[in-house]
């Protein structure tokens, strides 16, 4: 009898709960050393460390200059993690000037992770990051830090 109730039980609560899945959320944390390599639209190529250890490309979508000298740009990236998969973002960034440092920016980016293969298939979730880019050498260094969830 205690198991026909405890079975009751857990399935009123999937009931009740409208059958939904919760999803589990890590934290992530790493650094990326990329490279501008041009194409049409621009591509930005790079090494990932930390949680999500692989490699990543971004595409510039879109980009709007600003009065004093910052940049918003509209990416998409894809992140291959060693041995688990891929992650898909769509991201909006802000490049400010480096104040007497010609062609340096301070960027900070927003991504939303928009889905995923292998480990990460059907991944959500938000990552931020914080960095340099050097426009004159094409050189783009940063921190990222987030929370990858997945079904």
């Amino acid at each position: 009898m205690k198991t026909h109730r405890s079975l009751y039980t857990a399935a009123l609560i999937v009931v009740l709960s409208g059958g939904a899945v919760v999803a589990d959320c890590q934290p992530v944390a790493g650094t990326i050393d990329a490279t501008v390599v041009g194409g049409e639209p621009l591509n930005v190529l790079g090494n990932v460390t930390g949680d999500l250890a692989g490699a990543t490309r971004a595409v510039v979508l879109g980009q709007k200059a600003s009065d004093d000298g910052s940049v918003t740009l509209e990416l998409a990236h894809n992140f291959v993690i060693f041995n688990r998969g891929s992650l898909a973002t769509t991201d909006s960034a802000v490049w400010t000037p480096v104040p007497g440092r010609e062609g340096v920016f301070h960027m900070s980016t927003s991504y939303t992770i928009t889905g995923g293969t292998g480990a990460y298939d059907g991944a959500t979730g938000e990552l931020v990051n914080d960095g340099v880019a050097d426009t004159t050498t094409g050189l783009v260094t940063l921190r990222y830090a987030g929370e990858v969830c997945v079904d």
